[in-house]
């Protein structure tokens, strides 16, 4: 019975799989299982995952029928045994060999629930790109609840993968397999609808590796579909938080998630197929109950695009953008 378990889903890396072991198996803290979750890959990926388990007893592979990240995530977590799970995507790596240490010492010398360290982009071979702001560094030496962890550290930013978990404290709670986009968001909204202990180390250790046609880049409606879809998850959790605090913000999330949602639609990377992305997705009755949610929310100011028709909503962001570019022209000249 490992101390950590590091579950780590694998499909289609043959590229980057042995650096993301490697970078766990450098780490100074030893006392972990590390479960790789090969999710039918159709590269050498799942060969890998045999070979590099040769080199360590800490390592258990698992094959299964391809079902998605949330699949394999919960293949992972149903047989992991750590009194400690944390996530690490198969194409990421650790950037710091303590990363473990310093995420352990924290958690058990303040008895936590979760804690959640940061991280920085990296391109395909590894070169940084941008490196987040560390706003939330004022909670670093506290202990504090679910509504500061998702207000004030994630702040929008819901990677599952930068979070160290209590087994304990999320019991049997899964990730949504029938999601395949977004999924880090309805598990998180989930998660801290409970009132967890939590705390915040912010040191960059995990290393998000920005690819070409990944899932973020790739236009697919389903993707707009699984977007849009937790505006209601985030409705619905709003009136089942323990910490009441965090009812107003769920809403508000719940609102802007339209707003966020739409404003892709509106992108050059839909907005060629958005007389069926409406239809599809049935937009206007979704805009309408988000005005009515709007009410429930009176102390915020919403943008204008939530007040009329997704059309119209969708020509806003268009004539936002082209006037942006036609200023950036001007300058130039």
């Amino acid at each position: 019975m490992s101390f950590i378990s590091i579950i780590i889903p694998v499909y289609n890396v043959e590229a980057y799989l042995e650096e993301c072991v490697e970078s766990v198996l450098a780490q100074t803290f030893k006392d972990v299982e590390i479960l790789l979750i090969d999710d039918g890959s159709t590269d050498t990926s799942g060969y890998l995952c045999e070979d590099i388990a040769l080199t360590d007893s800490r390592i258990k592979v698992f094959h299964k029928l391809n079902g998605g990240l949330s699949s394999a995530r919960n293949y992972g977590m149903d047989r992991a045994s750590g009194k400690y799970i944390i996530f690490l995507d198969s194409d990421d790596y650790w950037e710091k060999s303590d990363a473990l240490f310093l995420l352990v010492e924290k958690v058990e010398k303040e008895n936590l629930d979760v804690v959640r360290g940061e991280y920085v982009d990296v391109d395909g071979v590894g070169n940084r790109l941008k490196t987040p702001d560390l706003s939330a560094e004022k909670l670093k030496d506290k202990v504090f609840g679910s509504y500061e962890m998702v207000k004030d550290v994630i702040n929008g930013r819901f990677f599952s993968w930068l979070f160290l978990f209590r087994r304990s404290a999320i019991e049997n709670l899964r990730f949504d397999e029938s999601r395949k986009f977004q999924e880090d968001i309805d598990f998180a909204i989930r998660v801290f609808s409970k009132n967890q202990r939590c705390g915040y180390l912010p040191v960059q250790f995990y290393a998000y590796r920005q690819r070409e046609n990944s899932i973020m880049s790739t236009p697919r409606i389903s993707n707009l579909e699984n977007s849009f879809s937790l505006c209601d998850v985030f409705h619905e959790y709003a009136y089942k938080v323990e910490d009441k605090r965090l009812t107003p913000y769920y809403l508000y999330r719940g609102i802007m998630m339209y707003y966020w949602t739409l404003e892709t639609v509106a992108s050059d990377l839909y907005i060629s197929q958005y007389k069926v992305i409406e239809k599809e997705l049935s937009l206007k009755q979704l805009r309408c109950k988000v005005h009515k949610w709007i009410e429930k929310v009176p102390e915020a100011h919403f943008p204008i695009h939530l007040y009329v028709s997704p059309h119209i909503g969708v020509l806003l962001f268009r004539l936002r953008w082209w006037g942006g570019r036609v200023l950036r022209t001007l300058k130039m000249k």
